[in-house]
């Protein structure tokens, strides 16, 4: 990924994710409006950044021992220990699938440090012309400014 490509918060929170962190952490003791608005950039960047391919910048905040579950139409087993693993499941993914896009649908705060996301996604592969679609619901775990925790479910309501 060319980091001429990213947004400048974006290569903050690539080169300097500590700092970042710091940053996420203060954005915790801010006003509930103030909050919201800071949390859907940052999600509306995390989308843009999946769909340019740019894992890096997706998972800059992940702490280094997360526990994610990916979604389920990817991945049938046991949630994913450390950012190592993630990286490696999605790197996986896209070489699976040349276009893989996310559109958030919803983002609501259920508590501070616990985000929750409707959104979509689709694989496609033009090799194979093999093409998954699904909606998800993402409940995302903060704390000290890192994700701790992901997990992917799917979204009933499709």
């Amino acid at each position: 990924m060319s980091a001429a490509r990213r947004p400048p918060a974006d290569r903050v929170e690539v080169r300097l994710p500590g700092l970042a962190a710091l940053g996420a952490r203060g954005l915790a003791r801010l006003p509930a409006r103030v909050r919201r608005r800071a949390l859907a950039a940052a999600f509306a960047r995390a989308q843009d950044a999946f769909n340019r391919g740019d894992l890096e910048a997706v998972f800059a905040l992940f702490a280094a021992n997360v526990e994610y579950a990916p979604p389920p139409p990817l991945h049938d087993g046991a949630p994913l220990r450390g950012r190592p693993a993630v990286f490696a499941f999605w790197r996986d993914v896209l070489a699976r699938y040349d276009e893989s896009t996310i559109e958030n649908v919803s983002l609501e705060e259920a508590t501070r440090g616990k985000i929750v996301r409707r959104a979509r996604l689709r694989h496609r592969s033009t090799a194979t012309g093999e093409t998954l679609a699904y909606a998800i619901v993402q409940t995302t775990e903060l704390s000290c400014g890192r994700v701790v925790r992901q997990l992917n479910a799917l979204d009933p309501q499709g």
